[in-house]
């Protein structure tokens, strides 16, 4: 069920959407399914794994902090959850999918008596300027959101980016950028002449493929994406399980991130409570074993399980 919005006596200062942004705007195939792949199994779906039996999450400090955290952790997700191991799988998932989205994900810290909440909201047309941010809202969203800007206190926000080991969110944002610039289906005109019916003379469409699919994986080199194609046809055994590694192994490094954040997040609430995650594969551990595969020490068939969520 889809987290109900808590009952609060403080709303939000900004705007959580831009609607005009989404009018007409076609997402490529290529950038979904990448953001998609991202996040995807990031955690394990409702806080439960058969391949990782010492998956386990821990909440550690005096029992009233850790309360506190369960809220705050609770209000980062997007299902209402009652089981802690599915709550805080759901959180992370959530933030992971808005990094996807947008190379960052933010929140506005909303005080309400003594009581706490955590507000997503979109960070598009956001800037930071010195103590403050300033979030502008489009033109055709001020009738929706009855104004034109709105500026919060740093104070009051909350933000996550894409770790600086993958790029950081500038460096993702330009490979969200250059995924979209060319399509696995062709170039505009060779679209356009199979809609028609319209045979392209002289026109080596495999050619375009084959490059296009090398611009895909330089692009995407620091994630080791490999667009959901696990055929060998260009590649070999070794380097097919090479990439799928170096994927975990970028999830793995995402996942350790968003939740140092988190426990940044509730040391800067004064919040006495740590979360730990442990019985999933580390980035660490995924290096060890592409290691140990590079040597010839793991078989193909053992890897897959060692790194599965």
């Amino acid at each position: 069920m889809r987290r109900r919005r808590a009952h609060r006596n403080v709303e939000p200062s900004v705007a959580s959407h831009f609607p005009s942004l989404s009018k007409g705007y076609d997402i490529d195939p290529d950038v979904h399914m990448f953001t998609e792949d991202v996040h995807l199994a990031i955690m394990p779906i409702g806080g439960r794994t058969e391949r990782q039996e010492d998956f386990a999450v821990e909440l550690k400090g005096e029992e009233p902090d850790c309360e506190k955290a369960k809220e705050i952790i609770g209000e980062l997700g997007e299902y209402d959850r009652h089981d802690t191991e599915a709550m805080v799988c759901d959180a992370i998932d959530n933030i992971a999918r808005h990094l996807a989205w947008e190379g960052q994900a933010v929140y506005e810290i909303i005080t309400d008596n003594e009581q706490i909440y955590i507000h997503g909201f979109t960070s598009k047309y956001l800037f930071k300027i010195f103590i403050w941010f300033l979030q502008i809202i489009p033109p055709g969203d001020w009738g929706l959101w009855k104004r034109k800007y709105t500026l919060v206190s740093r104070e009051r926000i909350w933000k996550v980016n894409i770790p600086r080991e993958l790029g950081g969110t500038s460096g993702y944002k330009r490979v969200i950028k250059r995924l979209g610039k060319y399509s696995h289906l062709g170039p505009e005109f060779y679209r356009q002449d199979l809609e028609q019916g319209i045979t392209t003379k002289y026109y080596d469409f495999l050619k375009y493929v084959r490059n296009s699919e090398i611009y895909f994986n330089r692009v995407t080199q620091k994630w080791g994406w490999n667009r959901r194609d696990w055929s060998q046809d260009k590649c070999t055994e070794y380097y097919s399980f090479y990439k799928m590694l170096s994927f975990r192994y970028a999830q793995a490094i995402l996942r350790e991130h968003i939740i140092q954040e988190i426990n940044r997040l509730l040391d800067r609430l004064s919040i006495k409570c740590k979360l730990n995650v442990v019985g999933l594969p580390t980035a660490k551990e995924i290096l060890q074993i592409r290691n140990d595969m590079q040597k010839g020490d793991i078989p193909f068939t053992e890897v897959s399980d060692k790194v599965a969520i």
